[in-house]
C-alpha cells in the first residue's frame, strides 16, 4: 500500500512540475514576443568591433527608453566575427536562427559582409553592414537584386573614398605643395583595391613619382622593412590604406623613424592618441561626421558616446547607430517586424541621422552620397590630441601641420 501511495504522490508532483514548467515557458515565451531582437556583428575584441557593440548599445538604451519600437523594447544579440568570413556567415546564421533577429546589424569587414551574403540569401534576414566599403557588396545587389535584395549598406564605399581622398590628395595637397613623389603603403584587403588604384593612376598622371608601392598582410605586425624601404625612397609622402591593422603598429615606428609626412585611411581612429601616446602628432586621416562632432547632427552623439565610453567614437560607430534608428524607422513605418515588411520599407528610407541624410538607391541598395546627403572630410591629429578638420575649405577648422621632426 506504501508503494502504491509513494507512486500516486510522485505522480501528482510530476504533473505539478510540469504544469508549472508550462507555466514559466508560456511566461517566458510571452516576454519573447514583447521584443524586438537585433543581431550585432562584428570583431568584437578589436576597436572597430567595440565601436559597432557600444554604439548599437547606445542606439538600443536611447530607443528603449523612448517605448522601445511598436511597443516593443530592443534587446541585442552579439557574435564575434573575428575578421573571418567563415565565423562571420556562421555568426549572421545563427543570430538568425538561434536567437530569431529580425536584422542584423554590423560586420567592419567586405569579406565577412560578402560571406555573411550568402547566408543571408537562404535566410531572406535584412543585414546592415556598417564598415564594410568594398562596391562588391551592392554591385550583387545590382546584379541579381532577387537573391541579394535584403542587403543595405551602411557605410561610405571604397568607391566614394577614393575619389574623395583622390581630389584632396591631388588638389588639396600635391598641387599646393608641389609634391614630387609618394610612397603607397596598402594593406591586401577587398576594400583597398579600388583606391589603391585611384591613387596610383592620379598621382602617375598628375607627374608624381610612386618609388614603392607595398602592399602588407592583414595580419602583419612589423612594417620595418616598408617603412624602412619608403624612408631610403626618399618620398615625400607616405600614402596608407589600413582597417584591419591597428594604425599603432606603423604610426609609432613610423614616428620613431623620423618619417614622411603619412595620410591616407587607417583603422583605430579612436584610439591611436593613447596607443601611441600622443606619437600620430601630424597624421592625417580621412574622417566621417560621428568621429570629432562637427554639425547639429553629430556633435550630441560625439558628445554622449565619449562621455559614456570615454574615447573617441570608431569609424564603425556612428554607422552602426545609424543603422538601429534606420532600422528603427523601417519596422514602424512598416507596423510590422517580418522581413518582408521590412524590406519594403528600408528601401524607402529618408532620414536624417549621424552621418547625414540617408537614402537607399532602389537598384543597389547603396545609400546616396555627395552634398545633401553624406560626407567626408580630412582630419589631422594637432596637440594635445585633437582631431581636427583640414579640408574641404569651407569646412575646416585648422591649418596644416609638418610632423614635429620637420621643425
Amino acid at each position: 500500500m506504501k508503494t502504491k501511495s509513494f507512486v500516486r504522490l510522485a505522480g501528482f508532483w510530476a504533473i505539478v512540475l510540469c504544469l508549472a514548467l508550462a507555466v514559466m515557458s508560456g511566461k517566458s515565451q510571452a516576454e519573447q514576443e514583447k521584443l524586438i531582437k537585433i543581431g550585432i556583428l562584428g570583431p568584437l575584441k578589436s576597436p572597430a568591433g567595440k565601436g559597432i557593440r557600444w554604439a548599437a548599445e547606445m542606439a538600443a538604451e536611447e530607443i528603449n527608453a523612448q517605448g522601445g519600437i511598436l511597443g516593443k523594447q530592443i534587446k541585442l544579440f552579439f557574435s564575434d566575427s573575428k575578421y573571418r568570413p567563415e565565423i562571420g556567415a556562421y555568426g549572421y546564421t545563427k543570430l538568425v536562427k538561434q536567437d530569431k533577429a529580425i536584422a542584423v546589424i554590423g560586420s567592419a569587414s567586405s569579406s565577412v559582409s560578402l560571406a555573411v551574403m550568402e547566408q543571408m540569401r537562404r535566410y531572406k534576414v535584412p543585414f546592415l553592414p556598417t564598415g564594410a566599403a568594398s562596391p562588391e557588396i551592392t554591385d550583387k545587389v545590382s546584379a541579381d537584386y532577387d537573391k541579394y535584395k535584403y542587403l543595405f549598406r551602411v557605410c561610405h564605399s571604397s568607391l566614394e573614398m577614393s575619389y574623395f581622398t583622390t581630389y584632396w590628395l591631388i588638389n588639396g595637397f600635391a598641387k599646393t605643395r608641389n609634391l614630387k613623389s609618394a610612397a603607397l603603403m596598402i594593406e591586401n584587403a577587398v576594400w583597398t583595391g579600388p583606391i589603391a588604384k585611384k591613387w596610383e593612376k592620379s598621382l602617375r598622371e598628375a607627374g608624381i613619382e610612386i618609388p614603392v608601392f607595398e602592399y602588407f598582410d592583414e595580419k602583419t605586425t612589423d612594417l620595418t622593412p616598408i617603412l624602412s624601404k619608403i624612408i631610403n625612397s626618399n618620398a615625400e609622402v607616405i600614402c596608407v590604406l589600413s582597417s584591419h591593422v591597428n594604425a599603432a603598429v606603423y604610426v609609432n615606428l613610423w614616428a620613431n623613424m623620423k618619417g614622411p609626412i603619412m595620410m591616407g585611411i587607417t583603422a583605430s581612429s579612436s584610439t591611436i592618441w593613447e596607443s601611441t601616446r600622443g606619437k600620430a602628432l601630424s597624421l592625417i586621416d580621412m574622417l566621417y561626421p560621428g568621429i570629432i562632432g562637427l554639425t547639429s547632427h553629430d556633435k550630441p552623439f560625439c558628445e554622449k558616446y565619449v562621455k559614456k565610453y570615454k574615447i573617441t567614437p570608431e569609424y564603425t560607430s556612428p554607422y552602426t547607430y545609424d543603422a538601429m534608428y534606420i532600422l528603427k524607422s523601417a519596422v514602424e513605418k512598416a507596423t510590422s517586424a517580418e522581413p518582408a515588411a521590412i524590406l519594403k520599407t528600408l528601401e524607402n528610407t529618408d532620414c536624417n541621422g549621424v552621418m547625414g541624410r540617408w537614402v537607399f538607391d532602389k537598384a543597389s541598395h547603396h545609400p546616396k552620397f555627395g552634398p545633401g546627403y553624406r560626407q567626408l572630410m580630412m582630419v589631422q591629429w594637432q596637440v594635445p590630441g585633437k582631431l581636427c578638420i583640414i579640408w574641404p575649405e569651407n569646412i575646416k577648422n585648422c591649418d596644416f601641420i609638418l610632423p614635429p621632426w620637420y621643425e
